[in-house]
């Protein structure tokens, strides 16, 4: 359920964006930051690295988008440093971050 909720707020983000609504995208964008987090952390729980990693780099994705790059930048940061061998793939990330949201 949480999983459908969080694609419900990005979703709800993408369409605020799109007409312009930083406000309400920022908003929506942090509860799905937020429920990123929680998704992690039980794909964590469950043995589901993987997954942990991808709902991890969604949510700093989402800081970003909300309006909170710094915020993004060290979330970044720390799962460069647990996990080195993704370190080129969220480097990619940040460049396009950079480039389609400048700050």
């Amino acid at each position: 359920m949480t999983a459908t909720v969080k694609a419900r707020e990005i979703q709800r983000a993408t369409l605020a964006e799109m007409r312009g609504d930083r406000s309400r995208a920022s908003r929506h964008f942090l509860a799905a930051a937020h429920l990123e987090c929680v998704l992690a952390d039980d794909y964590e729980q469950a043995g589901q690295t993987e997954m942990s990693l991808r709902s991890r780099i969604s949510a700093a994705s989402c800081l970003w988008r909300a309006g909170k790059p710094d915020e993004a930048r060290q979330m970044f940061n720390d799962l460069i440093q647990n996990h080195p061998l993704q370190q080129a793939e969220i480097k990619r990330i940040i460049t396009e971050l950079e480039q389609d949201y400048p700050n």
